[in-house]
């Protein structure tokens, strides 16, 4: 099912999808506070193959993944995932393609994904781990009502420097009460 926001259509993460987003993919923007280098077209398609069954391979979890477009076209903006344990704490994470932000999407693409992961699943929190040093994402979460909650220094090191990781969390009663108060 997509999921429909203002501007974003949010399609559930298919296979095919891996030829839509390899280009944007390349941008090393993406890449300044993750581990991770731009994929190759073979390990980005092997990846999708594998994200497309929705859970792990023991079943424990579901790894519900979207791929989010432009809503009337096909112009991808990014991705969004949500790793999520029966019952307990889930956590969620997503890029939004360079020449895309600043523009609000990023904002529009979590709200929506993450009012349906409360309202569909049994999780009571979710959470998001983010480099101390990427602000603009520490202000989005900051803005959707997150709280950081923990702190570890160390966490990852990676192109060559240490990276400190902030961990921010909402519970499923704190993220509706932000959103009526919204609306």
């Amino acid at each position: 099912m997509n999921l429909i926001s203002e501007r974003l259509r949010i399609e559930p993460l298919r296979a095919e999808h891996a030829k839509v987003v390899f280009a944007p993919l390349q941008d090393s923007g993406i890449y300044t506070y993750l581990p991770d280098d731009p994929p190759t077209e073979e390990a980005l398609q092997k990846r999708y193959d594998f994200l497309e069954k929705g859970c792990s391979p023991d079943g424990e979890e579901l790894w519900l993944n979207w791929v989010v477009f432009l809503r009337d076209s096909m112009t991808p903006i990014g991705t969004f995932q949500a790793t999520l344990p029966k019952n307990v704490e889930g956590s969620f994470a997503y890029i939004v393609f360079p020449s895309f932000w600043r523009q609000g999407y990023a904002r529009e693409m979590a709200t929506c994904v993450i009012s349906h992961l409360f309202g569909t699943h049994n999780n009571p929190s979710l959470f998001a781990e983010i480099d101390t040093r990427n602000t603009g994402s520490i202000r989005l979460v900051e803005s959707l009502g997150l709280t950081r909650t923990t702190t570890t220094q160390g966490a990852d090191f990676f192109k060559g420097a240490s990276s400190d990781e902030h961990k921010y969390s909402i519970s499923q009663d704190a993220w509706e009460q932000s959103q009526s108060a919204k609306g």
